[in-house]
């Protein structure tokens, strides 16, 4: 259960990148844009992923093809953001049956009547009332991925480094240092490279003005 709503700054229901239904704070009303950055380049083969910067938790829930995901504040404990991803996903599951998949014709905020009341079921939702692990996954994940068990029955997760990146979460000051080296050295070789042709076509000519090395006799 999550006792101060404005600790989640945004939520939302995707289908790839197309949003289906999305939360917003008050307090953080420019989200979307960015939330649909992180949408779209969600990690792909993961179940479970959380990325924090810039005191934002960016956790997704992955269950191909749909993606469950919110942007809280850092001191939001996962223990707390993930049984909420979890029942907003058991929410959504009850509001589209599995054999609707493929006919229903899914667009931008097309759930989103739908999305208030199954947040505010969510922020009240206590995980310690039901076992998570009882539902399973929208789809089948891909075979052939390892998976760990979590403790206290928490559902299985794919093991994934907390250091993974996200292009529109992540400054990466570091890599620019490297590219910016590596371009420097680059341009130092093409110098040298240069010089070295000038003396070569100097020499060359020096040769065929004194008809080989008789100038120096």
């Amino acid at each position: 259960m999550i006792s101060n709503p404005e600790l989640i700054h945004y939520a939302c229901i995707a289908r790839s990148d197309t949003i289906l239904a999305q939360h917003q704070s008050e307090n953080e009303p420019n989200m979307e844009a960015l939330a649909a950055q992180c949408v779209a380049q969600a990690p792909p083969n993961h179940t479970l992923f959380t990325h924090t910067v810039d005191n934002r938790t960016y956790t997704f829930l992955m269950d191909p093809p749909f993606v469950f995901f919110a942007i809280s504040h850092h001191t939001l404990l996962k223990s707390q953001t993930l049984p909420f991803l979890h029942h907003i996903r058991s929410s959504f599951r009850q509001t589209l049956p599995s054999s609707s998949h493929a006919h229903h014709h899914f667009t931008p905020l097309s759930f989103q009547p739908q999305f208030p009341s199954i947040f505010d079921d969510a922020l009240r939702y206590d995980s310690k009332d039901r076992s998570l692990r009882s539902e399973p996954p929208l789809n089948p994940p891909p075979q052939g991925l390892k998976k760990k068990k979590r403790p206290n029955d928490a559902p299985a997760t794919l093991d994934v480094s907390d250091d993974v990146s996200l292009s529109p979460l992540k400054h990466q000051p570091h890599d620019r240092h490297t590219k910016a080296k590596h371009v420097w050295k680059k341009h130092v070789w093409v110098l040298l490279l240069l010089d070295l042709f000038v003396c070569a076509v100097l020499f060359l000519i020096w040769l065929w003005v004194c008809s080989g090395f008789k100038c120096m006799t």
